[in-house]
């Protein structure tokens, strides 16, 4: 395998165990937060972050994508003071938008949650974290341009840390003065639960602005030694980042406004039917708290993968090596499916007792139900997820735009027949959001393909963790649910499923890991560029099972 394939799969590797220690301290924390401010402030929880969510990536989430695009390509040309005016004019680009989204989300909350009145305090608390993300974005697109995620990696596992404890204490302080009020618990808790993401970005700028004081020598110098002669005018530079954000802007708007969509059809058509306000907000929050937190932690390390991709994808095309960028697509989408495939089956063989261990209380169910039939959805997310950033490192970013808004045309559509028509409240949501992620995911393989001639390797990247997770799948079922379904009275014990459902999903994974390894007949090479695989592949001989 080239140098240059393992570079990006390392780098990718390095993202991804960052996303996924910040993804499991973002679940774990979801827990305490929850018995604090009950179904009622998850469900205003959740519809504040659809609306941050959305306002955050027109406003400077794209923000590192550009960047590192941008720069790579001048990077790869020795052009480094062209390079490190992108990084001056992006700073700038997100002071002025930034400024515009902290604006928005403050003063249009009223409107924006209009059929919620009490979820408006905890989405103005989340405006100047807008503002300071697009910061943060920039520090992070600098750092990814040239190849090294680590300086990300560090600062996302810090902010969520801080994001975790401040969440949770504030919600705490917060919810004191006001107990015995369902109504002022669930308000003033989803508000200190919003209070801590701002804490987290903070402490992410402030890493990154560490990292990049200890580099700034070691910049000047590499800038002092740029004799291409290119001299581009800031003017210049902030036309290529405006051309290069605006599409990425539209994509990234499109890709997730379907989840805003889908809460004001949700919202409007349920109080058109005189649910009250409250029992809407705590059904939304099966959906927007319970199921997506879960599913977003695989989806999570493919947008490591992606983030990666494109900067390295960008590099090989522009030293035109098409063949060099279709190796390092097709390691990544193997290494997404590697670790979407089994976390799919995963969470709907097990997912009463996840949804049981992380949120104890409320309509367990229903989120659980909720679970099993949106698993599936976790490997259309992420593989759309990777092609998405593989159009953008091609020179296509407007590709994933119309992608996008087909897959929102039918999204919108679903969304209103299965709750509109057929009735079947928030359950419709998650059917509109699997189809969505569905007709995505297809859309952007079929334009990749065109565009390179990359076609997926079924059996390496899809039919072999598929069987793979399909042992897994048999083991673990028959390992929870056997003694669960005979020792019932046991297993009503919290701590017993608890526990148990632990013991269970950490066998499931060797067995998953072994099944793989034997199915795929990976080399002692190929097994160290898996995710810790130097890790794996050590504890396998240990237990001679290498």
């Amino acid at each position: 395998m080239p140098d240059t394939k393992k570079a990006v799969v390392k780098q990718a590797a390095f993202l991804m165990a960052a996303q996924m220690i910040s993804s499991v301290i973002s679940l774990l924390y979801r827990t305490p937060l929850h018995l604090i401010m009950g179904d009622l402030g998850d469900g205003y929880y959740s519809m504040v972050y659809d609306w941050y969510t959305i306002i955050l990536l027109i406003s400077s989430y794209s923000i590192p994508s550009a960047v590192s695009k941008v720069m790579a390509e001048r990077l790869a040309r020795k052009e480094y003071k062209d390079a490190q005016k992108v990084f001056h004019a992006a700073l700038i680009y997100v002071a002025i938008v930034g400024g515009v989204g902290a604006l928005l989300a403050y003063f249009g909350a009223p409107l924006f949650l209009s059929t919620q009145p009490d979820a408006v305090l905890a989405l103005r608390i989340l405006a100047p974290t807008i503002l300071l993300s697009g910061f943060l974005g920039s520090l992070r697109g600098y750092f990814q341009a040239q190849n090294t995620m680590m300086p990300t990696a560090i600062s996302q596992v810090a902010e969520q840390v801080v994001n975790a404890v401040m969440s949770v204490l504030a919600a705490w302080l917060f919810t004191r003065a006001v107990l015995g009020d369902d109504n002022l618990v669930g308000k003033f808790g989803a508000a200190g639960g919003c209070l801590g993401t701002g804490a987290g970005v903070v402490t992410g700028i402030i890493i990154m602005l560490v990292i990049y004081g200890i580099n700034k020598r070691t910049i000047k110098k590499r800038i002092s030694r740029d004799r291409t002669g290119k001299d581009e005018t800031y003017g210049e530079v902030f036309k290529v980042i405006l051309l290069m954000v605006t599409p990425i802007i539209f994509a990234t708007f499109i890709y997730n406004v379907s989840a805003n969509f889908n809460q004001l059809i949700y919202t409007n058509l349920m109080t058109a039917r005189g649910v009250s306000a409250k029992d809407i907000a705590s059904q939304y929050g099966l959906f927007g708290y319970r199921f997506k937190p879960i599913i977003n932690i695989p989806v999570a390390l493919a947008s490591a993968t992606s983030t990666a991709l494109i900067p390295a994808v960008a590099a090989s095309m522009g030293m035109n090596k098409r063949s060099e960028a279709a190796g390092k697509i097709d390691e990544c989408i193997k290494l997404s499916m590697f670790i979407a495939i089994p976390s799919a089956v995963g969470m709907c063989i097990l997912s009463y007792p996840a949804i049981r261990l992380l949120y104890p209380t409320g309509d367990v169910q229903s989120a659980a139900v909720l679970l099993s039939f949106g698993a599936v959805s976790v490997v259309f997310y992420s593989l759309s997820t990777v092609t998405n950033g593989v159009l953008q490192g091609l020179g296509h970013p407007s590709v994933p735009v119309r992608n996008a808004a087909i897959a929102l045309g039918v999204d919108i559509a679903s969304a209103f027949l299965f709750v509109g028509v057929l009735n079947i409240g928030v359950f419709g949501i998650l059917l509109a959001t699997v189809l969505y992620s569905f007709t995505v995911m297809t859309l952007n393989g079929m334009a990749v393909k065109g565009y390179i001639g990359y076609a997926n390797k079924l059996k390496k990247n899809f039919f072999i963790p598929l069987e793979a997770a399909g042992v897994m799948g048999v083991v673990i079922g028959v390992l929870y649910w056997v003694p669960a379904l005979i020792l019932k009275k046991f297993f009503a014990r919290l701590i017993v499923s608890d526990l148990w459902t632990v013991v269970v999903v950490i066998v499931g994974i060797l067995v998953y890991i072994v099944a793989y390894t034997r199915l795929a007949g990976l080399s002692d090479d190929e097994m160290r560029r898996l995710p810790m695989g130097t890790r794996l592949l050590s504890l396998l001989r240990k237990m001679k099972l290498r």
